[in-house]
């Protein structure tokens, strides 16, 4: 055997023992997330809600909802999948699919292809709010402008706006500035062309910090954008 065939060999090898090792390592990360989900999802006390995890591309990740629910129960079942783990993009319901299965990897691939368009015009950039308050000044309005012209090409696809706080200050200030906020933003879609129904918004405070341990870090103060295939959920509903 010749020196160059065995070189070919050793790197064929090479190869198929690293896809190998990050199919594995893929794999566990998957099972980490629908752990971590199933856990959320348990902590809420639903009833007849389960959930599994599917993959939608290389770097996203959209969990399915199974279960005959109330849009109340719905709604809070996706905020306890959404905010188990940041990984976790989008949520779809099984029941929501059309024509069985492949009508719900369309509609996966629908959210999937949504979620990226926006993510990608945010990119970078920051909705900032006026201290203590949520006034938002123009440069703030332009990125949101952004995000409806990418939502006006996803139909019927709805979005749930999620407003963040440091955890400076009480928690019950930061759960009514965070709704504040959120609401802002979900009013600023709305005059902007996109259908209420189609918009949620929740506050959640310092609930989820993005930079666990640095309470007061600026990072931590956002508005977070999660596309999914169902009803938008109002709040309070």
């Amino acid at each position: 055997m010749s020196k160059w065939v065995k070189l070919l060999i050793g790197g064929g090898i090479t190869s198929l023992l690293a896809w190998g090792s990050h199919a594995a390592t893929g794999e566990r990360f998957v099972e980490g997330l629908g752990s971590d989900a199933s856990q959320a999802l348990a902590a809420t006390g639903i009833e007849g809600a389960s959930v599994e995890m599917k993959t939608a591309g290389a770097l996203t990740r959209t969990a399915i909802l199974f279960g005959d629910l109330s849009d109340a129960d719905r709604a809070k079942a996706e905020q306890a999948v959404l905010a188990s783990n940041p990984a976790i993009s989008s949520v779809v319901w099984a029941s929501d699919r059309e024509d069985g299965e492949a009508g719900g990897e369309a509609s996966q691939a629908a959210v999937a292809d949504c979620q990226k368009n926006v993510d990608e015009a945010i990119a970078g950039k920051t909705i900032n709010f006026k201290s203590g308050s949520a006034y938002m000044p123009d440069s703030s309005l332009a990125i949101v402008t952004e995000v409806a012209d990418v939502l006006k090409a996803c139909e019927g696809l709805s979005v749930a706006v999620g407003g963040h706080t440091d955890a400076t200050g009480s928690a019950e200030v930061n759960n009514n500035l965070s709704q504040g906020r959120a609401d802002a933003v979900a009013a600023a879609l709305t005059e902007r062309g996109i259908a209420a129904d189609r918009i949620s918004a929740k506050g959640f405070g310092s609930s989820n910090l993005k930079v666990p341990g640095d309470g007061a870090n600026e990072a931590n103060r956002r508005i977070e954008f999660t596309v999914s295939g169902t009803a938008a959920a109002k709040e309070g509903e």
